[in-house]
């Protein structure tokens, strides 16, 4: 019988299952022979590690350090710098650090414990050199809840590793803030081991391999010291940490500075514009005594941020400070501007020379248009009375009076027009005119202009200076 068409797909299909099986044991027998291969190669013993570490605690003491002068190599990398107290005058850094030294006691055959050339064991069952920082107020060891172990080479070599969160005092130098680099050190030694037991020897290899930048301040360099340093009449071996950081004093001059400053340019500006022409501007000390508070506040607020030390002023708060005296002599300057206004408000002209020295000429203040109308009208009524005068008879004179009379009525009508077309607007233009062409007032006018563009000048040079040091 032939078979069905049904079945066709499924005897098609038996060589290629079968070769894949095939495959799937090919692949996992030569997995197994790689990890055969690795054991081999490892000459791995079960049990040695167990052994290793029952031996060296057998043999060591926790509490005897190794005989001899014990060199420690100590390597400390900064990590990140988690903020400077200025107040407090400290820092606050996250370190790694790493210890390493050689101890007899913990040293082995790798023969007889199955080739095994390093093991780990727990910090708190080895000896450990007594190194702390001298300058530390604050310390929190990351690990203290993890059983971190120390790695033992078979030499005998010890190798601790821990990160570190350390706050150390540190001298804080307020004069330049907020334009200010400090220096911060870690002295690092041993606190009951003199030199002749223990010495110090740093290495900076890794010293910032994984260092994260702060937000303000800027690391300019990590130096790395060893000295002798005695303490309590002990002279112990001790290496010394420089960190020397710039502060980034965008955010001071943004917020402080730059307002500071164009409170006073508004301040000086108004204090000299030419708003009012009658003199009375008293509104001005009040824009000036405004600015000066303002300024006193914005001082506060950084007095609030920098140490309070006697010893010398920061910087920004020396930059308000001249800017109060800035502000403050601009206003008493504008009392003497309003005094030379004032001379001129009853028609006072000044002296040739003072308009001289401002580099002015004296104006004629005739009014042309009122000289000519009276001109006109007295020609005519010393014309028209010689006419009645000559008259002859009685009856002739009382004709060119009635005569004079009518025209007389008709010149103070057609003034009375001519002033009633003038109108308020034009005579108080005509006032100013006169006022404003007053030898005092130019002179106070020219006096405005010099002390306006002189104090703008006085309260921009310092703070383009701040910002060309950033």
């Amino acid at each position: 019988m032939r078979p069905s068409r049904s079945l066709l797909p499924l005897l098609l299909l038996l060589p290629l299952a079968s070769a894949s099986l095939e495959d799937v044991k090919d692949v996992q027998l030569s997995v197994h022979n790689d990890n055969v291969s690795d054991l081999q190669r490892n000459n791995f013993v079960p049990g040695s590690s167990k052994k290793l570490t029952e031996h060296l605690l057998g043999q060591h003491n926790m509490n005897a350090p190794p005989d001899g002068i014990l060199d420690v190599h100590y390597e400390m990398e900064l990590v990140h710098i988690l903020g400077i107290d200025e107040l407090k005058q400290t820092m606050t850094a996250l370190v790694y650090v790493d210890e390493k030294w050689q101890d007899p006691s913990l040293s082995w055959n790798p023969e007889e414990f199955g080739g095994l050339t390093k093991t780990w064991l727990p910090m708190h069952r080895i000896w450990l050199p007594d190194i702390i920082i001298f300058n530390m107020l604050h310390h929190e060891d990351l690990l203290s809840k993890v059983r971190a172990p120390a790695m033992i080479y078979a030499n005998g070599t010890v190798e601790c590793s821990h990160p570190a969160v350390y706050t150390v005092s540190c001298e804080i130098n307020i004069k330049h803030f907020p334009l200010d680099d400090q220096r911060c050190s870690l002295e690092i030694a041993s606190w009951a081991y003199n030199e002749e037991k223990i010495r110090l020897h740093a290495h900076i290899e890794h010293s910032l391999e994984h260092y994260s930048p702060n937000e303000e301040w800027r690391l300019l360099n990590v130096t790395v010291h060893e000295q002798d340093y005695e303490h309590e009449g002990i002279l112990v071996s001790e290496i010394r940490y420089d960190i020397s950081v710039r502060r980034k004093p965008l955010f001071y001059m943004v917020t402080l500075t730059f307002p500071s400053y164009v409170m006073c340019a508004i301040s000086v500006v108004g204090l000299y514009a030419r708003f009012s022409t009658t003199g009375e501007r008293e509104e001005r000390f009040t824009l000036g005594v405004t600015a000066i508070l303002t300024m006193a506040v914005l001082s506060l607020v950084v007095s609030e941020k920098v140490p309070h030390s006697s010893t010398s002023v920061p910087l920004l708060v020396a930059y308000f400070l001249f800017n109060m005296v800035v502000v403050s002599l601009a206003a008493m300057m504008t009392g003497l501007v309003m005094r030379v206004h004032r001379m001129g408000r009853h028609g006072d002209e000044p002296p040739r020379w003072a308009l001289s020295l401002f580099l002015l000429t004296p104006r004629s203040h005739k009014d042309v248009r009122g000289n000519c109308w009276q001109t006109t009208f007295g020609d005519q009524l010393i014309f028209e009375q010689k006419c009645v005068e000559n008259g002859g008879t009685a009856s002739r004179k009382v004709q060119l009076l009635e005569a004079f009379v009518r025209k007389l009525i008709d010149v103070c009508e057609n003034t009375q027009n001519e002033l009633d077309d003038v109108g308020h607007e034009d005579v108080r233009r005509t006032v100013r005119m006169r006022h404003e062409a007053n030898g005092f007032v130019r002179i106070s006018e020219r006096l405005d202009w010099i002390f306006m563009l002189f104090f703008l000048v006085l309260v921009t040079v310092p703070v383009v200076v701040l910002f060309a040091l950033m």
